[in-house]
């Protein structure tokens, strides 16, 4: 059988041991002609093994000695070594075997590559910084391109991502968050992309909206709704933990977890979560007032245009009493300073 099904070496011995194969192959026709001077005349010099690193088979680590021959040209008197198709001179191992790192490098770690396929840790860095280092950010070539600017924290700081909105994909990842990281990365893109950029969704995060403001200004800036809403739920929970101070020891034992019935939408509760919702909203009056502030602020995003989106926003506020005032601060000074961007969603 051709366990190794490299159609261009024929396989000479075959020596299989508890964790891994060897293999002793050589290739299948010899050159026709001189690197050098593309003469046919030539004598076989020498043999030289080299050994070569493969994908693994049946879980054990495959390693293929290569019987390579040098040869001498009878023309220009010069020598040579046949080439090795399929195999990666550099990094002695073949391409499959890069190639199937690199892709696997993508979704799990190094170490446990290293450990299938017989290789150093640090070769399987090498090979994934190569393949790193060659790719291009994919923006997707459209008409009209959504474009998503968050971040995510990674190795110990706050990374900037860019991403295509409508197609969920991942565009690019930036090193930093910075306002000057940003404008670069966008002064960089292609004028037919940056042309075709109709929206940018974000978050509150100043130097996104500077940077856009500044090298996208035709486009149309949305705040998305996961970042209004998560504002909202963390004034809910400054009410929350403020009454919480004043309650005994068993007492915040027994409603440790109900801040997430708390913060869930009412219509998502079944009959006991209701009860028990309602046995603190009718104990603590503050609470009340910032649950239902929580909930009527959900109807805003169900409204179907921008006018109808303000005018109920403007409702709501009229509702913030003077005891929650304080804690409904950082959703209300967000509104004010980034309300076109907001209020954006419905257009």
């Amino acid at each position: 059988m051709d366990l190794l099904g490299l159609a261009d070496f024929h396989v000479l011995v075959v020596d299989e041991h508890p964790y891994d194969f060897h293999f002793q192959v050589v290739l299948t026709a010899p050159p026709l002609q001189c690197v050098h001077c593309r003469q046919n005349k030539l004598h076989r010099h020498e043999t030289k093994p080299q050994l070569f690193m493969d994908l693994p088979i049946r879980g054990k680590r495959v390693g293929i000695a290569v019987q390579r021959r040098r040869f001498l040209c009878c023309a220009c008197r010069r020598t040579f070594f046949e080439s090795l198709p399929g195999m990666n001179e550099c990094h002695f191992m073949t391409n499959r075997l890069i190639d199937y790192i690199q892709q696997e490098a993508l979704r799990r770690t190094f170490v446990s590559i290293a450990d299938e396929v017989g290789l150093a840790e640090s070769t399987i860095r090498a090979l994934f910084g190569e393949f790193a280092a060659n790719l291009q950010p994919r923006v997707p070539e459209t008409e009209l391109l959504y474009l998503g600017i968050d971040e995510l924290y990674l190795l110990h700081q706050y990374r900037c991502v860019i991403t295509d909105v409508e197609r969920h994909q991942i565009i690019d990842l930036l090193r930093e968050r910075t306002k000057p990281t940003v404008i670069s990365y966008l002064q960089r893109l292609p004028e037919a992309i940056k042309e075709h950029i109709a929206v940018v969704c974000t978050d509150m995060w100043a130097s996104y909206h500077d940077a856009v403001r500044e090298v996208l200004p035709h486009a149309n800036l949305v705040v998305d709704k996961f970042h209004v809403l998560k504002l909202l739920s963390g004034c809910l929970e400054t009410v929350r933990k403020e009454v919480r101070t004043s309650l005994t020891d068993k007492q915040r034992r027994t409603l440790m977890h109900d801040r997430f019935l708390l913060l869930r939408r009412e219509s998502s509760l079944d009959e006991q979560e209701i009860l028990i919702v309602e046995a603190w909203l009718k104990n603590f009056s503050r609470l009340e007032t910032a649950y239902h502030l929580k909930e009527t602020f959900y109807d805003i995003y169900e409204a179907q245009t921008e006018e109808a989106a303000l005018q109920r926003y403007f409702a709501w506020f009229a509702d913030i009493t003077p005891s929650v005032y304080e804690a409904f601060l950082p959703l209300t000074l967000a509104i004010e300073h980034y309300g076109d961007a907001i209020f954006n969603y419905f257009t």
